[in-house]
């Protein structure tokens, strides 16, 4: 599909040649790009050429990073890097709370959770089932923040196995906030498996296809991650901002 690049600058020419493919809808929306190798190899640039190309890709709103097993860079669907950046701002500027994300996570995540029961197909339960058991395989080599990751991985999961793309919207962008604001928060092995814990439950829930006992867990775990953010934020910053 590429074709391989000659000029000073390689990054920008790799980011043209994909936007291009993109507008000419030779790539849409979910399509995966290929393999970090092969990307070099077709463009026969370098690794840190094609990393720098993919970071710009993401700044665009163009690629979604996403992590895992079956992670990778994907085609973003436009809209989402608009709602994005809007609550990122909003964020920055101190006109959002991490309490107000959780809040409207409250009133989200659980139905989100119980239609995502009602809806979702095979291969996204056995990607819900590959996130719980690599997040524990990275909570086994110690490595927390990588576990956390893919933690807020998960909500994106359930949030897209709803079928809703306006669900799908509030809770990626939400997710967004939490990988770039909090996610580099330290914190004990504790908590990072106590969540795990809870999306093994859900994922449970949703597989025994008992909507309700989702949404009930969802509506839990939630809670407690309300709760965690409203003590972390008094122990760290010494008042309630989060």
């Amino acid at each position: 599909m590429f074709k391989s690049v000659h000029t000073d600058r390689i990054s920008q020419a790799i980011v043209d040649q994909i936007k291009e493919a993109v507008f000419q809808k030779k790539l849409r929306p979910g399509d995966k790009l290929p393999s970090e190798r092969q990307l070099m190899e077709q463009f026969e640039a370098s690794r840190v050429t094609i990393r720098e190309a993919i970071r710009l890709l993401e700044h665009f709103g163009i690629l979604e990073i996403r992590r895992g097993a079956d992670g990778g860079a994907f085609i973003r669907d436009p809209n989402t890097k608009f709602v994005n950046n809007f609550l990122q701002n909003m964020f920055a500027m101190d006109k959002i709370k991490i309490s107000n994300l959780t809040e409207a996570r409250l009133a989200v995540e659980p139905f989100s959770a119980k239609v995502a029961t009602e809806r979702i197909q095979e291969e996204s339960l056995e990607q819900v089932r590959l996130n719980i058991q690599e997040t524990k395989d990275w909570l086994s080599k110690g490595n927390y923040s990588e576990a956390r990751l893919l933690n807020l991985e998960f909500h994106r999961l359930i949030a897209q196995a709803s079928g809703n793309p306006v669900i799908f919207f509030m809770i990626d962008s939400i997710m967004d906030i939490m990988e770039q604001n909090i996610s580099s928060i330290i914190l004990s092995a504790k908590p990072v498996e106590q969540t795990v814990e809870y999306h093994e439950d859900i994922y449970l829930a949703i597989k025994n296809q008992d909507p309700e006992e989702a949404q009930n867990l969802m509506l839990k775990h939630i809670q407690d991650i309300q709760k965690a953010l409203e003590a972390l934020s008094k122990e760290t910053f010494g008042r309630g901002s989060f």
